[in-house]
């Protein structure tokens, strides 16, 4: 790596829908040469005081992260949260709702699959999902495994997808409500994974509500996109975030791991950001 230090801003871990636990994504960044991490687990901060300890046993900074769920008008958006209060109330408050939230719509979605003669038992579910929040590709891994389906993508298909026969609407959750979270706690908000399809006006709409920075380096950015988001982060002053969205489990993995990352000074101005 050329003594360069580089930061992978976005990473998942058996706490939410990765498959590895936070002291194997640590050893797999002092691997890849990595100065500093943010584990970014979905809606949930609970393997945050792990990865403190973890820090310091593998010499690789930290900062704490967030994956927030945002779901308004049928569309789904995700903001990264970052260097957050790990003991702000409303934080805590919310993240302990959207929880209880996920265990009741996976209890709903149960029942209608038991209605659809596809039963799965929720201890089946809660078992696959271990430390991490229910969440929909845990209930595709238990039709799987009790054979009601091929595979977990089937299960998507046929039941359990967005309008299928089992589903059952996500919480709903505005952009700007999720940057005013992060803000309140002390938090970075940065747009996670833009991708080709956002509108400008829901751009606009987020940099309008206080959005903080974008992430310009993701698997789903090709050259053009990643151009493209870099100027309008130099346009709108945002700051600029990336990593690989590593969860293990997904064909490009291996190959992100340690590649898709940004400077360490990037990793620093989030840590120091001041708002």
């Amino acid at each position: 790596m050329n003594n360069v230090k580089l930061a992978d801003m976005h990473l998942h871990t058996v706490y939410s829908d990765g498959i590895y636990s936070p002291e194997d994504i640590f050893a797999k960044a002092k691997n890849a040469g990595l100065a500093a991490i943010s584990i970014t687990d979905h809606d949930t901060i609970d393997e945050c005081e792990e990865c403190f300890q973890l820090s310091k046993k593998y010499d690789i900074d930290y900062i704490t992260g967030v994956e927030f769920s945002c779901f308004e008008d049928t569309v789904e958006y995700h903001i990264l949260g970052y260097k957050l209060d790990i003991d702000n109330k409303p934080l805590k408050k919310h993240l302990s709702e959207f929880r209880q939230f996920r265990y009741a719509r996976a209890v709903s979605i149960l029942s209608k699959l038991e209605k659809l003669r596809k039963p799965v038992k929720l201890s089946k579910v809660l078992e696959i999902a271990g430390k991490a929040p229910i969440i929909r590709p845990h209930i595709a891994k238990a039709l799987f495994d009790e054979g009601h389906v091929k595979s977990v993508k089937e299960a998507f298909q046929k039941y359990i997808g967005d309008w299928k026969p089992a589903y059952v609407p996500k919480k709903p959750f505005r952009v700007e409500d999720a940057i005013k979270l992060i803000n309140n706690a002390g938090g970075v908000a940065s747009l996670a994974h833009p991708g080709p399809f956002l509108s400008q006006e829901a751009l606009y709409n987020m940099i309008q509500s206080g959005l903080d920075g974008i992430e310009v380096i993701h698997p789903i950015h090709d050259e053009s996109l990643r151009n493209f988001y870099h100027s309008v982060a130099s346009q709108y002053w945002l700051l600029v975030t990336g990593g690989s969205d590593y969860h293990g489990n997904k064909e490009y993995d291996e190959l992100n791991f340690g590649k898709l990352v940004v400077p360490y000074s990037i990793f620093e101005s989030i840590r120091f950001h001041l708002g």
